[in-house]
């Protein structure tokens, strides 16, 4: 069976690439069409414009997430594939003006499952053995059931979409089996040559805890804005409050930033 890594460009993805070579490996950017979240530093933007394929505008992930993914890649001497679906914006838009939040995250079946799982299914054309960055220490994320997809096959005579519930991947857990904790990867993570974020992912990811959003409040102050700027009237990303509310709040200093919960969808993997 073919395997495939699922990469996010965070310590433990990055560790079970290095540790568990596989025939593919995959990263999903998640983009944004807002160009006031345009890097500055225009190689860098056509770098990953040739990557993706198409014009990189810009991503609510950490731009040094990206680069941590291209160090990684020189560190692995094979290609990481690049895949980009929708962008923020558009599958926003595509859900009527709706907010992704915890009882519906769309988002991560958008712009993460979505491009790996038709990658999959469209290019390696077969179902594949992709190992999930999930340690022995967060066992409770494991899903082995996570393994199907709801593709889009066409339309129908009516001019509706055709739909194909499809199984694309079985699921594998290595660090699981082999019981590698957090500190295990902490040690790579500091010999390894990637200067790795504090906090992966969306920085305004609605799964983070409210003072990791307030942090990055302080980190990331553009991006954060952007998760902001979507909501409008009653639309919150988290239950809790909004973002310019979570901006006003005060810092926690003991707080162990970049330690938060976590997705457990297999698409946003540390």
């Amino acid at each position: 069976m073919i395997t495939v890594n699922s990469i996010s460009g965070g310590k433990t993805s990055s560790f079970l690439a290095v540790n568990y070579p596989a025939d593919y490996n995959l990263f999903s950017l998640v983009s944004v069409a807002d160009k006031k979240l345009t890097p500055i530093d225009k190689k860098f933007v056509q770098i990953i414009s040739d990557k993706i394929g198409k014009e990189f505008i810009g991503t609510v992930e950490k731009d040094q997430t990206l680069k941590c993914v291209l160090d990684l890649e020189q560190i692995l001497g094979t290609e990481i594939k690049w895949l980009c679906g929708d962008s923020f914006e558009q599958i926003i838009k595509k859900a009527s003006g709706y907010l992704p939040n915890v009882m519906a995250r769309f988002c991560t079946s958008e712009m993460k499952l979505k491009p790996i799982a038709e990658y999959c299914r469209n290019e390696i054309k077969e179902t594949v053995l992709m190992r999930l960055g999930i340690r022995y220490d967060e066992e409770n994320r494991v899903n082995y059931e996570n393994t199907d997809f709801k593709f889009n096959v066409g339309k129908s005579e009516n001019g509706r979409n055709k739909w194909l519930t499809e199984k694309y991947r079985e699921l594998e857990y290595p660090l699981v089996d082999d019981k590698i904790e957090h500190y295990q990867i902490y040690k790579w993570s500091l010999s390894s040559g990637i200067d790795f974020p504090n906090d992966s992912n969306c920085v305004g990811c609605f799964h983070k805890q409210v003072q990791q959003l307030r942090k990055n409040w302080d980190d990331e102050p553009v991006k954060m804005q952007w998760f902001a700027d979507q909501e409008t009237g009653k639309k919150k990303f988290k239950k809790e409050m909004n973002f310019n509310k979570i901006k006003t709040i005060g810092l926690q200093k003991d707080f162990i930033f970049g330690g938060g919960s976590s997705c457990n969808s297999g698409g946003c993997t540390d």
